[in-house]
Parts: C-alpha cells; sequence; structure tokens
C-alpha cells in the first residue's frame, strides 16, 4: 500500500530517488544539465519553490516546499522525471525503466529542521568522495549558497530567511565539524 503524501500549501518535502539497481542516470555533463532545465521548467509550471538539490551520479535529491494547491509536487516530480526518462531513453537507445522505484517523499514539519535537510543534501558528494567541499559540486545549489554563482533555479533569499544572516548560513553550510542530525 503507498504511503499517503501530504501535499498541500507551504509544505516542504526532501524528495529522493536513484537509478534501478543503483545504476547510474546520469551518464555525461549534458544530462545533468537537461534534468536542470527540466526541473525549471516544471518549477515555474507548477508553483514548486526548490530550496536545495543535489544530483548524484545514480541518485537525486531535492528539497522543496509546494506554495499553492492548485498544483502538487507530486505533478511538478511526475512531469519531471517522464520527460527525463523519455529523453535519456531516446538518446542511448535503451527502454523501460530508468529509476529504482516511486519517488520517496519526507515531509519535514518542523521549520528547524530545514537548515538541517539542506546541509544533509549539499553534503551528498562530499559524503561520497566525489568532493572535497559542497562548493566542489557542481550539480548541487550550493555556489549558489555560497554567493559562488549566481544560479536562479532555487530562491536564495528565501532560504536565507531560515538563518540568522548570510554569514551564518555559509558558515553552517560549509561547516564540516557541524555533522547533520537528519536521518531517514
Amino acid at each position: 500500500m503507498d504511503k499517503e503524501r501530504n501535499y498541500y500549501k507551504n509544505t516542504f518535502h526532501h524528495l529522493y530517488n536513484r537509478g534501478a539497481n543503483k545504476a547510474l542516470i546520469f551518464y555525461e555533463r549534458e544530462n545533468y544539465l537537461y534534468f536542470l532545465r527540466r526541473m525549471k521548467h516544471y518549477r515555474a509550471k507548477f508553483s514548486i519553490n526548490i530550496l536545495a538539490y543535489c544530483l548524484m551520479p545514480n541518485h537525486f535529491h531535492l528539497f522543496v516546499e509546494q506554495t499553492t494547491d492548485e498544483f502538487s509536487i507530486s505533478m511538478f516530480i511526475s512531469s519531471l522525471l517522464n520527460s527525463y526518462v523519455k529523453s535519456v531513453n531516446k538518446k542511448y537507445v535503451r527502454s523501460g525503466t530508468l529509476f529504482e522505484s516511486k519517488t520517496k517523499s519526507k515531509q519535514i514539519d518542523e521549520e528547524a529542521y530545514v537548515k538541517w535537510v539542506i546541509k544533509y543534501i549539499l553534503e551528498n558528494p562530499v559524503q561520497a568522495g566525489l568532493a572535497e567541499s559542497i562548493s566542489d559540486w557542481e550539480f548541487s545549489n550550493a555556489k549558489d549558497l555560497l554567493s559562488l554563482r549566481d544560479g536562479t533555479l532555487t530562491d536564495i533569499n528565501y532560504v536565507k530567511s531560515f538563518f540568522q544572516s548570510k554569514e551564518i548560513m555559509i558558515e553552517f553550510l560549509t561547516d564540516k565539524k557541524v555533522k547533520t542530525s537528519y536521518e531517514f
């Protein structure tokens, strides 16, 4: 039985999925960029606010807020993944599923927990040994939050509002001694 998903206006959700059999879902740089372009398109279409994202070779993490009752996160993620899978299947002359299962969703009810989810998502490449620091990974919004890139996919000012200041946010996100307490 499917778990009920509480996609309502002003709710936060950590979405994640990985490749079938833990296989790659991004084969080359252009795949990541295409996925990001599709995220931007469907974010606007379904009025979803993206707070954090990290695309890894065989999985992804998105932290999103539903901003309206008219459109749901399920419409956003379904459209995004269907579009991406069709593109990958066509480009690589393959068929069938790319993802392991239905996208997982964890609702974040406490506002104080938001910053921990963001840190957890951005630390994925570091934890996997793919980057030395969160700012080294190209396919997350870490560089945007750290003012190293002018990305437009996430609402940086909104993310900053969960911290006392921009400096405190940067210190929190980059401090390797501060371990995330976030767990699945």
